[in-house]
């Protein structure tokens, strides 16, 4: 069925690059087609009015864990897409960390296949690169935004191993002109301080995952993908010194992008460590104040490339084991929109780049070419908040499977109030609208 024509009026609306302020935007076959003021309502076409509430640009996460295949259990697409409207997104792309990994196109091409009339919204699933993948890459290139590389161990993955395996993987990638997405710790660091540590039964997580793992990794990557000519993308970088060495690199000239999460830019090591049920256990760790102060003064210059929850949806009951028993990851998807807002409120740090690292950055990163903006042609995927009205996280009230928050009890604005995808009504009062209308990207 064709979505309704639309008029929107009295929005305060950002494109993806900028707020205009009492704006209208008109939507016909499920695409922006006219944006100004004082537009009107043509026969036939349903006029909302905003009263200038926010109008949006729907959310790009490009950094979600749904376990699905395999893992269905702990989330699966049908929630963790209901909760992805929630937070005000309509476009995810997804990580597949349990088995089956996605090493191959017919492993891929099924996944895509399977999830349609199950996605509340557009999604597109990366590629894996593990030395079973990169023969190959050439089936997984076309289905996916880039490739996933774990360099250090994490939940799902063990990391590669030594320097002449990331170079075989890099160089492969390369051969295919497939983009590399990087988790990036060094296991040596990594076994150190596990070593170190090894007697003290509840060790901190920014000591037993520090700060050196992430920029040594980093560097790594980058000094191996200019000499493979892989194109790298560094996912939830959590220390300054690790991202501004991503962005010097992208300065440079060098295809090398970045970005964080909204974790590293709300909490520090101190919040991490004192919460309870090991609740903001993630990896990489959540550093000190002053690496979230870092990492927002680069997303405030837009040198970073994109905020992603890196949504993990473990089940409490095993966030509640003994620290090195306790999974680590989080859910988060169901707030994206109001988090990326408590950062604006919070430290201060600009509003307009910080909702374009999660609407057009990453649309553009991801080669997303209707997605991230509203513009004419672009999806009609939007979002209307009102940034007056705040409240509470209650987690009881989210819709991802999990059940729980880290950012439970919090004060947060800006929720999304109602959702479109493509111009059909996906979201209102607080639950999924109409049937799943998801569709892959690639």
């Amino acid at each position: 069925m064709n979505p309704p024509p639309l008029l929107f009026r009295h929005a305060d609306l950002f494109d993806g690059r900028r707020f205009r302020s009492d704006c209208d935007l008109r939507v016909a076959g499920g695409r922006v087609v006219e944006i100004g003021r004082g537009l009107r309502a043509a026969a036939g076409e349903e006029s909302i009015d905003l009263g200038r509430r926010w109008l949006l640009p729907g959310l790009v996460d490009c950094h979600v864990h749904f376990r699905e295949p395999g893992l269905v259990r702990k989330e699966g697409y049908a929630f963790g897409s209901a909760g992805a409207l929630h937070g005000g997104v309509t476009t995810v792309l997804e990580i597949q960390n349990n088995p089956p990994l996605m090493e191959s196109g017919r492993l891929l091409a099924a996944k895509i296949e399977a999830l349609r009339g199950v996605s509340r919204v557009d999604y597109g699933p990366y590629g894996s690169l593990t030395p079973a993948s990169a023969p190959r890459l050439a089936e997984l290139a076309p289905r996916c935004p880039a490739v996933k590389c774990f360099l250090g161990c994490s939940t799902g993955a063990g990391g590669v191993r030594s320097e002449e395996d990331l170079r075989r993987l890099f160089a492969a990638a390369a051969e295919v002109g497939v983009k590399v997405v990087a988790h990036c710790e060094d296991n040596g660091i990594l076994d150190r301080a596990a070593a170190e540590l090894a007697g003290i039964a509840e060790p901190r997580h920014d000591r037993m995952r520090p700060a050196e793992a992430e920029i040594r990794s980093v560097e790594d990557a980058i000094r191996v993908a200019d000499e493979t000519g892989a194109e790298l993308h560094v996912f939830h970088l959590s220390t300054g010194e690790g991202a501004a060495r991503v962005a010097a690199a992208n300065a440079a000239g060098q295809a090398v992008t970045g970005t964080t999460a909204p974790h590293y830019l709300l909490v520090d090591a101190e919040a991490a460590a004192a919460a309870e049920q090991h609740r903001f256990k993630v990896n990489p760790s959540i550093k000190s104040a002053a690496d979230g102060a870092a990492l927002r003064e680069l997303v405030a210059a837009g040198r970073l490339q994109g905020i992603g929850t890196d949504h993990a949806p473990h089940p409490l009951a095993e966030k509640e084991r003994p620290y090195r028993q306790a999974p680590s990851g989080f859910p988060s998807i169901d707030l994206l929109l109001p988090l990326v807002v408590a950062v604006h409120d919070r430290f201060g740090t600009p509003l307009e780049p910080l909702l374009a690292a999660v609407t057009r950055l990453p649309a553009e990163e991801f080669g997303l070419e209707r997605k991230g903006r509203l513009e004419p042609g672009a999806d009609a995927d939007l979002v209307a908040a009102d940034p007056e009205r705040a409240r509470t996280v209650d987690e009881r009230r989210l819709l991802s499977r999990s059940g729980w928050s880290p950012y439970h009890g919090w004060r947060l604005r800006a929720f999304a109030e109602r959702v479109w995808l493509r111009g059909h009504e996906v979201f209102a009062a607080g639950r999924p609208v109409g049937p799943p209308r998801g569709r892959p990207l690639f």
